[in-house]
């Protein structure tokens, strides 16, 4: 089973001052610590950082690069197929902050009957089992664009 994927190398012009002209990799998300989803991780033996910063990188112009072919010099990823992928995790980026909340129930503190009001386990387990589907979906889909 594979558990790291080539995206593709980034542009060097890209602006991302992340890894610029060097090979990302995603690796496949896994259920950490028995209560969240560990996901979105990006980079080689040089770095890392999380998916999300693929989302909002400019370039010279201040214009935010949202097409595969705006970020990579070079990837199998077409720009239809970028945008579901960016879809899925922005989905998947929503589910897991939301999953927090209801799990310990605050966001920066838990101040007892203030701040943990709408803490749930239950509805956290529905998040986290909705927010596996979104991963897998994001992953099988991210596969058949990179093996095509």
């Amino acid at each position: 089973m594979t558990t790291k994927i080539l995206l593709g190398r980034l542009k060097d012009d890209a602006g991302s001052q992340i890894a610029d002209g060097e090979n990302l990799f995603l690796e496949k998300h896994k259920w950490d610590c028995g209560w969240y989803w560990g996901f979105g991780y990006v980079g080689n033996a040089r770095c890392h950082f999380h998916f999300n910063s693929l989302l909002y990188i400019k370039n010279s112009k201040n214009e935010v690069l949202t097409n595969a072919s705006q970020l990579f010099a070079d990837t199998k990823i077409t720009d239809d197929e970028w945008w579901v992928i960016r879809d899925l995790f922005v989905q998947a980026y929503a589910l897991q902050k939301a999953a927090e909340v209801y799990r310990i129930g605050g966001h920066q503190t838990t101040l007892e009957g203030t701040t943990d009001l709408i803490r749930s386990p239950d509805k956290a387990k529905a998040l986290n089992d909705d927010l596996e589907r979104v991963l897998e979906a994001a992953w099988a889909y991210t596969c058949k664009a990179i093996n095509k």
